[in-house]
């Protein structure tokens, strides 16, 4: 039977020193391909955890009757089970049904992140002849993990149905009828890119009259990730990073029916939204030509969002995307939506 392969450090207690043994005993391996991180948001969202899962017999022995466990520590999924048949000498087989079920309530209550783990084991009756060990950082329940594995969940941080949401689209009513127009936020439906731009406008003022302070967001957050501020927090904290007020924006946006999207620099978020009622071909872009064709036909604004933060207040702004770096992974949050839950 093959020795379990547990640790990379060989004990050669009790042998003799001048007896020739291999430093790598030939073992089944298991191979897991596993996410980084999770978080409330990526389970809300059915993200898989296990992307693949397999079992390598690296042995000259034909393996029958396995079993593969994997137990969570702490316990933020339920452990899970699979049975293997056999697995000839030199052969891999792939793991179906990897689909684990994540503790919604241990995720949710999750303030701060926390280190977790997936300890996978192979046995054979009580043997266990391998086993693996996969770190898994646990994601507080308001933190979003950065461009790497969750650009994607971003947009479960777009909260358009948020009761600060419609305060806001209330005053972006009232700013416009104080300027001799509807108050109605009828999104395209005038199908006019005026109507459009006026009702971002509004938006934009309302959130200016927020008084909102601005908050430094931490080094490389558009890859690492940072912990986001719902509507509700901004409101009551007065506080806001640059990715706090291009999530307010695009909340606000969506809610009075534009579309909106997510651009990032490095160490920096843009919101963007479009005065018709288009996408962009891709939902994560990375082209940055795609975006300035959009600018260059007038179909489609760039704002620098922190600029709703100074003191006066900053009218309208021109579009900022000729003052950014070229490298740019935009994120389109409406095509998000289709898909993506709130939180």
């Amino acid at each position: 039977m093959p020795e379990p392969q547990i640790s990379t450090v060989s004990a050669l207690s009790g042998r003799d020193m001048d007896e020739q043994i291999p430093e790598n005993p030939a073992t089944p391996v298991i191979e897991a391909d596993v996410v980084k991180k999770t978080t409330f948001a990526a389970a809300q969202n059915a993200v898989p955890v296990i992307r693949r899962l397999s079992i390598r017999n690296d042995t000259s022995e034909l393996l029958t009757n396995l079993r593969l466990t994997l137990a969570p520590q702490p316990a933020f999924c339920r452990p899970k089970e699979w049975s293997i048949d056999r697995v000839a000498p030199g052969d891999t087989v792939d793991v179906a049904a990897r689909q684990i079920t994540l503790d919604y309530g241990v995720l949710d209550k999750l303030i701060e992140a926390e280190h977790g783990q997936l300890v996978f084991k192979l046995l054979r009756n009580d043997d266990v002849l391998s086993e693996l060990t996969v770190p898994v950082e646990l994601l507080a329940r308001d933190e979003w993990g950065g461009s790497g594995e969750m650009a994607q969940i971003l947009a479960a941080f777009v909260s358009p149905n948020h009761g600060a949401v419609a305060g806001i689209l209330k005053e972006a009513a009232r700013i416009l009828e104080r300027g001799g127009h509807k108050g109605s936020l009828n999104g395209y439906q005038t199908r006019d890119p005026r109507r459009a731009y006026m009702l971002a406008a509004a938006i934009w003022s309302a959130v200016c009259g927020m008084g909102l302070a601005y908050a430094q967001p931490p080094k490389s957050f558009e890859k690492q990730g940072q912990k986001i501020r719902d509507p509700g927090a901004i409101k009551d904290h007065g506080l806001a990073t640059c990715l706090d007020t291009t999530l307010l924006l695009a909340a606000a946006f969506e809610a009075a029916g534009l579309n909106p999207v997510v651009v990032f620099t490095q160490g920096h978020a843009f919101v963007g939204v479009w005065l018709l009622d288009k996408t962009f071909p891709l939902t994560l872009e990375s082209d940055v030509m795609e975006v300035r064709k959009a600018v260059a036909a007038k179909e489609f604004r760039v704002l620098e969002t922190t600029l709703v933060t100074h003191r006066p207040t900053v009218s309208f702004p021109d579009n900022i995307l000729k003052r950014s770096s070229p490298s740019i992974l935009k994120i389109s949050l409406y095509q998000w939506t289709k898909f993506a839950k709130g939180l």
